[in-house]
């Protein structure tokens, strides 16, 4: 549970610190200055893309409910950011290691989509149930009655009665 937690806390400020890795890696370990191009593109999507799984997985409310994500979420959010931390070292194997973290953070995506919807699906179905459990209650005789017994009429109130007169021509002519 410890680690589920801390992954949750973690998603937001990896956003932001996981990129700027990047960025430092690429001053570090002096990659051209023709790759900082791509590498502010990249860093902003990747920043976007990482915020995005981030705000997916805390909408689920299985994971707010407990501050902590599936261990599923934690497998594939360990994959993304290790991948992310060995781009920042600028190897020869970067861009085989971009790609990857690239796929990585897609499929963290559609995971996190398909969590959702069937959190989702769940909870809306149980509503529904509970509606339609509250109505068959309600369409249910409050008292049982004896065949041949004589109900007394149904009261429902005061209730307005508006009258209108038949002019002949509609009020809009």
């Amino acid at each position: 549970m410890f680690i589920r937690r801390a992954f949750f806390y973690w998603q937001f400020p990896a956003a932001v610190i996981l990129p700027a890795w990047i960025l430092v890696g690429w001053g570090v370990f002096a990659a051209t200055g023709w790759q900082i191009l791509g590498l502010i593109v990249g860093v902003m999507m990747l920043t976007v893309g990482m915020l995005a799984v981030a705000g997916i997985t805390s909408a689920r409310k299985e994971v707010r409910a407990q501050k902590a994500v599936s261990w599923l979420d934690v497998l594939l959010l360990t994959v993304v950011h290790a991948l992310v931390i060995a781009v920042g070292f600028f190897t020869e194997f970067t861009a085989l290691l971009g790609t990857l973290a690239v796929v990585a953070l897609i499929a963290l995506f559609w995971v996190g989509i398909v969590e959702l919807v069937v959190e989702t699906r769940k909870r809306v179905r149980a509503t529904l149930a509970g509606f339609e459990a509250q109505a068959a209650r309600a369409q249910m005789p409050r008292t049982p009655s004896a065949p041949g017994a004589v109900r007394a009429p149904r009261v429902d109130g005061e209730y307005i009665v508006i009258e209108t007169s038949d002019r002949g021509s509609s009020p809009r002519a």
